[in-house]
């Protein structure tokens, strides 16, 4: 049986994948890996520290700009810096907290562009 299947079973938020998504906020730029309706992973560099709350803005390159969104973290894991030239080198995921009903919106914006 197929692992990853499995797990996006278990997911309550289907994730979708996007290489032109950055994450903003106090320590820098981040690279979205995938964002879902539930939460956002990105890359970052391992001198950040990611604290447990805060907010981000979260820009694509079609202009989207998603201002101030309350996260959560809720892992993070440090990444084997050989199979990256040193660029991103932790994965954070966050899970979305009280978004509004605009934030909500903008969200599926981005999400089913």
């Amino acid at each position: 049986m197929n692992t990853t299947v499995n797990i996006q079973d278990r997911r309550k938020h289907q994730r979708h994948e996007f290489s032109d998504v950055v994450t903003i906020f106090a320590k820098g730029i981040s690279q979205v890996i995938d964002i879902s309706s539930g939460g956002i992973s990105f890359r970052c560099r391992n001198e950040q520290s990611i604290p447990e709350k805060w907010s981000i803005d979260i820009i694509d390159s079609t202009g989207i700009h998603l201002e101030e969104f309350p996260v959560e973290r809720i892992w993070k894991s440090a990444e084997d810096k050989k199979r990256h030239t040193c660029k991103y080198i932790t994965t954070v995921g966050m899970k979305f907290k009280s978004l509004s009903l605009e934030q909500r919106l903008a969200l599926c914006e981005l999400i089913y562009r």
